[in-house]
């Protein structure tokens, strides 16, 4: 059973007493960030690996830059063999730093950039430069111990608990329930392409698979197996790899794919054709739609990857969210959160979250995109979505340092449209301070968190 609006309310009274008066002294803007640093966010969306994981592994600068910043590195022109260099640990600290730092000093102003910055001045007390480099790599080892996401997640970054996609984990793993919840990608039953891919489904389900109605059974046993450990939610990533166009496909149809594939009669293209050419396109199609009742079927919400893709490179017309369209108007009562603010169709997204009761608008991965496209994206969503289906923030990383930094970059943005929105007539303070509530906890905590 899901969360109250009322219990959530009470609750956020009783421990956020000071927001029934908020300060008035300093600016606005000021009055509205402290406002809000005092918020225990709920966190749409992580990657963060287990704490036993980070603590027992080598962690270093580079591995943080890892994460979101060395995209744009690579996008300002590293080379494909630095980068190698870059990410092997055994090449030497400073060597390491000569081939980032040229494409770096291009790349440090980007939202992946700040991000990063913030993370090694906050955390590390140290700015990014080749004199400091022993310094932060000292200081992320010295830290690199039990308690750790702790002191980040709970005390620094102020985080009620975060939705944690597991992608590394196929068979049912729970989560720390002291910062997460649970979110399960079910993408590879809707996208296997050899028989190889059913032999591994068959081995993580114990279902026998011979056929299309064997490949809904391992789908349906898996989703139990998840539902029955808590997931809070569905997660897809898929239009990593093809549109989000899921036509209505009959079971004839896909059958035949199914047999081909297992047959072996037809082959994925080679690299970046594959996104576009999909030669079990009526497979892959019925099996999302079957996720989808699924999903309906147990009453559990979906949160599926729109607009632009990680890394370097794809076709980022395939997650326009608008080809999700008759999703929403066949499954109506499934509650869908399309993230990343879709951008660069943030404008998109903004009409489906306006027109559709049972879509909602997330900006998880937004604001260290573009913390600047973010801002005018709320303002636009606060004027034409209602209130309570924006989800203010989601981290998007594996690593707390940078979670950290999202949510001071995002509550930063947030403040910053509020007091703007204040300043117009919008809203007044007390508003703006409770839209800054609904954004960064209540709204999330409706959607996401079940009464305990």
């Amino acid at each position: 059973m899901h969360l109250r609006r009322r219990d959530l309310a009470a609750g956020l009274s009783a421990a956020l007493p000071a927001f029934s008066q908020p300060r008035r002294s300093g600016s606005l803007e000021t009055r509205l960030l402290d406002a809000l640093n005092r918020i225990d966010a709920v966190n749409t969306h992580e990657h963060i690996i287990p704490e036993s994981e980070r603590t027992s592994r080598p962690i270093d600068f580079f591995t943080l830059a890892g994460h979101y910043a060395i995209n744009d590195v690579v996008s300002a022109g590293l080379p494909p063999d630095a980068l190698a260099q870059i990410n092997n640990p055994e090449v030497a600290a400073d060597q390491r730093w000569r081939l980032f730092e040229p494409f770096w000093k291009h790349a440090r102003f980007t939202g992946y950039g700040q991000a990063l910055r913030i993370a090694i001045a906050d955390i590390y007390d140290s700015e990014i430069s080749a004199t400091t480099l022993g310094k932060i790599n000292d200081a992320i080892r010295a830290q690199n111990r039990p308690g750790l996401y702790r002191r980040i997640l709970k005390q620094k970054a102020r985080i009620r608990v975060s939705v944690l996609d597991d992608y590394w984990n196929a068979t049912p793993v729970k989560p720390d329930p002291e910062f997460f919840v649970l979110a399960h990608k079910f993408d590879r039953f809707i996208t296997p392409a050899t028989r190889w891919d059913v032999e591994q489904l068959e081995k993580i389900t114990g279902v026998s698979i011979t056929s299309l109605a064997g490949l809904k059974r391992a789908m349906e046993t898996n989703f139990r197996q998840f539902v029955e450990l808590g997931m809070a939610t569905v997660k897809s990533t898929i239009a990593y790899n093809r549109e989000l166009l899921f036509r209505e496909v009959g079971s004839a149809d896909a059958g035949r794919d199914f047999e081909a594939l297992m047959k072996g009669e037809r082959v994925l293209p080679e690299r970046f054709r594959r996104n576009v050419e999909r030669p079990f396109r009526n497979l892959e199609d019925h099996m999302f739609h079957h996720l989808m009742g699924l999903a309906a079927a147990h009453r559990v919400p979906v949160q599926i990857h729109t607009g632009l893709h990680a890394g370097n490179g794809n076709f980022i017309a395939n997650s326009n969210p608008t080809h999700l369209t008759n999703l929403f108007f066949l499954y109506p009562q499934v509650r869908f959160d399309l993230f990343h603010m879709s951008y660069p169709y943030q404008g998109e997204l903004s009409v489906l979250a306006k027109i559709f009761p049972n879509v909602h608008a997330d900006f998880c991965w937004a604001h260290i995109i573009s913390p600047g496209a973010a801002r005018q994206a709320l303002h636009e969503f606060l004027e034409t979505v209602p209130a309570n289906k924006i989800f203010g923030f989601g981290g998007d990383y594996r690593y707390p340092e940078l979670t950290y930094a999202h949510a001071k970059m995002a509550r930063r943005n947030i403040a910053q449209v509020l007091a703007e929105k204040t300043a117009a007539g919008f809203c007044g303070e007390d508003e703006a301070l409770e839209l800054g509530r609904m954004l960064l906890h209540d709204n999330p905590a409706a959607f996401f968190l079940r009464a305990g």
